[in-house]
């Protein structure tokens, strides 16, 4: 095969596409090994049977809800979205005691990083976890920072889509996610709380998204949309056990 230019150029295309893709998966790696460390005993953030719905959770939901609508009247927005709040709000949901608790709001670093700007920290189980945060620290430190997480650990906590609640744990596909996209993903790509189910869809509560804002702009940081049922992964409802 007679080597030109233009199939030397074509080869470093193919390798430089190639090369991105291992740097990725690479960094997806590491941010997991370097939070490995405060994983718990393989047993705790597990249970057996999903609980009957209680009045206790009943009113730990609602509270997840106030909680999130207190933060979405805050108007908190990634840096340079122009809310009245961004990085010390969102450094709170990930670093407080009250969200997640993680020390590193940036592992692409080494260290206790605060987090700086967009990208830095997939955001979206800590402000969960912040609405929830009548959640045992462990389980919301350990659980809450992933689709994944919430999938390995709470398989007893899901629930039918059609018996979904205001409060209720939602992870949901991208909207341009493909049948292939879920059957690799099938724990899906992003958490939200449900604020209100409907027909064919619900409204959220959510952060790290673009969403509505409490003046209307669609912008990105904690916000509300509505969202269409087919987007649903799966449905999470917290137990009495998991209440701190």
């Amino acid at each position: 095969m007679r080597v030109t230019l233009k199939s030397l150029k074509n080869d470093v295309s193919a390798l430089e596409a190639e090369l991105k893709v291992i740097k990725h998966t690479l960094r997806h790696k590491s941010r997991e090994l370097a939070a490995s460390h405060i994983d718990l005993p393989h047993d705790i953030g597990r249970a057996g049977d999903a609980d009957a719905l209680t009045d206790a959770i009943v009113e730990a939901a609602l509270k997840a809800t106030k909680r999130g609508e207190e933060e979405w009247e805050l108007d908190v927005t990634e840096p340079g979205q122009g809310g009245a709040h961004d990085v010390e709000r969102i450094n709170l949901y990930i670093r407080g005691d009250e969200g997640l608790d993680w020390a590193d709001a940036n592992m692409k670093k080494d260290g206790a990083n605060p987090y700086e700007k967009n990208g830095d920290f997939a955001w979206c189980g800590a402000f969960a976890a912040y609405c929830w945060s009548s959640l045992k620290l462990d389980i919301r430190k350990r659980t809450f920072p992933s689709t994944y997480r919430l999938w390995r650990d709470w398989q007893s906590r899901r629930i039918p889509t059609a018996a979904m609640r205001p409060g209720d744990l939602v992870v949901v596909w991208n909207t341009s996610a493909t049948k292939a996209d879920k059957e690799r993903k099938p724990y899906g790509h992003h958490i939200t709380i449900c604020r209100q189910p409907g027909a064919g869809g619900f409204t959220t509560w959510e952060g790290n998204a673009k969403a509505n804002g409490p003046d209307g702009r669609y912008r990105e940081g904690v916000g509300t949309r509505e969202r269409d049922i087919d987007t649903v992964a799966v449905v999470y409802r917290p137990q009495v056990g998991d209440l701190a």
